[in-house]
């Protein structure tokens, strides 16, 4: 009986032992596993490079497609100026139509 309690002690250290190495091996593997997952969120995440090459590209392309809508309207608006001021400007004054002209010809 002494060797068959000395057994069931022995197996019961074992399965204690074992469970104890198995929680560890859980715990580590179970750590190592989440930082495999929040790398491969975050390299998915990150957009590759032929994805960041168009994104440039259609940044540029949008931001001299806005400056030359820039430089166009700021050439109208010195234009519209131009046209204003030269409607401004005085005119010469006419000389009066001579009163024999306008009773001969009528007025101008």
């Amino acid at each position: 009986m002494s060797d068959e309690g000395e057994r069931i002690q022995s197996l019961d250290d074992i399965a204690e032992r074992q469970s104890r190495l198995e929680a560890k091996l859980d715990q580590l593997l179970g750590g190592v596993h989440e930082k495999a997952e929040k790398h491969t969120e975050k390299r998915l995440d990150r957009p590759t490079e032929i994805q960041e090459m168009v994104r440039m590209e259609l940044e540029r392309k949008d931001r001299e497609a806005k400056e030359a809508a820039d430089k166009d309207s700021e050439k109208s608006e010195r234009q519209t100026i131009r046209e204003q001021l030269a409607k401004l400007t005085e005119a010469k004054p006419v000389a009066p139509q001579p009163r024999r002209q306008r009773i001969m010809w009528g007025k101008r």
